[in-house]
């Protein structure tokens, strides 16, 4: 299997807070620019088994992917269908307390997607668009205070 695109970022707020955030506010700041809608709602469902949807303004729905693991406030898996072929990838995130902040753990990897060769290729985007995505949660927390 090939190395996961890994991306982190320290967060100046209580556990549960950084995870909440991630989670339960999730559309409100999941950039606009990575969104398949012009105007649209993310909903991330808050259990193993549910799902992660992005909805427009004129009521389409894509299913993003499958929460796999929700366990609050210290991590989350879930599924992730863009950027796949047939079957999904794997984002996992973990929250780990540190003296006077949160670290926040993103690991993207191939999962059930069967890339294989492909992987390094889409782990390009995948990082590219974590770079954008990880700094924006991490902004709306800083702006949150």
């Amino acid at each position: 299997m090939n190395e996961p695109v890994v991306k982190c970022v320290r967060v100046d707020c209580p556990i549960h807070d950084a995870f909440v955030s991630f989670t339960a506010r999730i559309d409100l700041w999941w950039p606009a620019a990575h969104r398949r809608f012009r105007e649209s709602v993310m909903v991330l469902e808050p259990w193993t088994g549910g799902g992660f949807f992005e909805k427009s303004a004129d009521g389409q729905e894509i299913r993003l992917g499958d929460v796999l693991r929700f366990e609050p406030p210290h991590a989350l898996a879930y599924t992730w269908f863009p950027g796949a072929i047939q079957k999904p990838t794997l984002v996992q995130v973990s929250f780990a307390e540190e003296p006077e902040a949160v670290l926040v753990i993103v690991s993207h990897s191939e999962g059930q997607s069967g890339l294989g060769d492909e992987w390094p290729m889409r782990a390009l985007k995948f990082k590219a668009s974590w770079d954008v995505v990880l700094p924006a949660y991490g902004s709306f927390l800083i702006e949150e205070e």
